[in-house]
């Protein structure tokens, strides 16, 4: 466990930086040759997978962070902005809130913002300082995670959350599903010069900032 959420914060960066040059590797290989006229060794389709492990594990790292800095936090450390956080448990030490916050759970979920939201409530005055960055970023979250759970599960009900966030960004629903290692090669509805790939990993990373 990282020693201040400070070092979280960092980790996290030095993941991503990683995951990012590796899909601009991905994507570099992939258009060079098919601009030389060349055959690709990968397909669309495998490209397609490649972006969906990259995706799932920024996914992966992102929970991974908000699991450290909450029981960090339930211990009473400090923010980067030197002002003490005040958690309603009396937690010994992180093994200690992990016990208390778990209690007869399997296992903490950090996936969806609402329940995030939910525990920081329950477990942080005022929710300090996770409520705020989940709060103000709730609804690309959600994308994120319904993304992430249809790679994840490719079910009738994955499916449905998948055609919710397919609808924020067609405007309607898509006559034809898309795999979601092709959505996250789209433009962004807004931010045309970038791909949804892209634009949720600076989420990510901009969410986890705020709440450091």
């Amino acid at each position: 466990m990282p020693r201040s959420p400070v070092h979280c914060l960092a980790k996290l960066h030095k993941e991503f930086e990683v995951l990012r040059k590796l899909d601009f590797s991905n994507q570099q290989h992939y258009s060079k040759l098919l601009l030389a006229g060349k055959r690709p060794r990968l397909t669309k389709a495998q490209i397609h997978l490649l972006t969906e492990g990259l995706f799932s594990n920024a996914f992966r790292c992102y929970q991974l962070f908000l699991n450290e800095v909450f029981l960090l936090y339930c211990t009473g450390r400090y923010s980067c902005r030197k002002k003490r956080v005040k958690s309603f448990l009396n937690a010994k030490n992180i093994l200690h809130a992990k016990e208390l916050i778990q209690s007869s759970m399997p296992y903490l979920d950090w996936s969806n913002p609402n329940t995030v939201l939910d525990r920081a409530e329950l477990y942080l005055q005022d929710g300090y300082p996770i409520k705020q960055s989940i709060a103000t970023n709730r609804e690309g979250l959600l994308d994120l995670e319904r993304v992430r759970n249809h790679i994840a599960h490719m079910s009738d009900e994955s499916k449905r959350g998948y055609l919710k966030t397919l609808k924020n960004h067609f405007g309607v629903d898509p006559l034809r599903v898309p795999p979601p290692g092709k959505y996250l090669l789209l433009p962004h509805r807004t931010i045309v010069t970038q791909y949804y790939l892209l634009y949720y990993f600076d989420l990510i990373e901009r969410v986890s900032g705020l709440i450091v």
